[in-house]
């Protein structure tokens, strides 16, 4: 079982610097689970999948006075559903994804986003799910997404979504790579020997994990008011 307390022995035994303490180590490591977790871009272009064990579900409550509402205060990456309260999948811009808020645009012929009504078509932009029509009464939405992960605190804590056979080597890596790259080797070019062999060493347990994680994919929820689709069911 990886803890916060074996990972800050681990790191401080390769930093061999007290000037590294409990407090700053624990304050590293929880940001390279949130680095991790929110996804790493790979030499090949590529950027690291969502970590399976942060997905959750959260609701947005509408406005009946604006277009848009913010996610839920946990939300860190990749809205791929979202169901209004009979259970039906409000979907995205033709063509694109939830992602896709200029295609929103596009699609309406209100482009302030004034269109009162059901809500038939949603996007997110920034934190904020936006969608039209505008509901006379509020309603609650299901968002599907991948939450931030929980910091740890705790010598007992566990990193939040990476797979404990991987979570040594890629916190200690990636702590290690941004310590020594931006501290201890040269801040001007990041080109120290532990940088490098830190940062080779991270890339690896980084492929690891992604042939772990396998396939990118999700439940997927169909309604009649899909655009494009007509599955009338929903199905895993």
């Amino acid at each position: 079982m990886t803890t916060l307390a074996s990972l800050i022995t681990t790191i401080s035994g390769i930093l061999d610097d007290d000037d590294y303490t409990p407090a700053i180590l624990t304050t590293r490591i929880n940001e390279a689970v949130e680095e991790i977790a929110a996804g790493i871009r790979m030499p090949d272009g590529m950027i690291s999948p969502p970590l399976p064990d942060l997905f959750t579900t959260g609701t947005v409550s509408t406005s009946i006075s604006a277009a848009y509402k913010s996610l839920p205060s946990n939300y860190q990456r990749k809205v791929f559903s979202v169901v209004d309260s009979s259970g039906d999948k409000i979907p995205f811009p033709s063509g694109g994804d939830y992602y896709s808020f200029q295609l929103l645009l596009n699609r309406l012929q209100k482009k302030d986003l004034s269109e009162t009504g059901s809500i038939y078509i949603c996007a997110i932009k920034g934190s904020n799910l936006y969608y039209q029509g505008i509901p006379s009464v509020s309603e609650d939405l299901t968002v599907f997404y991948y939450k931030k992960p929980t910091a740890m605190s705790g010598d007992n804590d566990e990193p939040d979504g990476l797979p404990d056979h991987l979570a040594v080597r890629l916190l200690k890596h990636y702590v290690c790579r941004e310590i020594m790259g931006a501290e201890i080797e040269d801040a001007d070019n990041s080109q120290g020997v532990g940088f490098k062999y830190h940062t080779a060493r991270l890339y690896e347990a980084l492929t690891d994990l992604v042939d772990f994680i396998g396939d990118d994919t999700q439940p997927e929820y169909y309604a009649s008011n899909y655009e494009g689709n007509s599955d009338l069911a929903i199905c895993d």
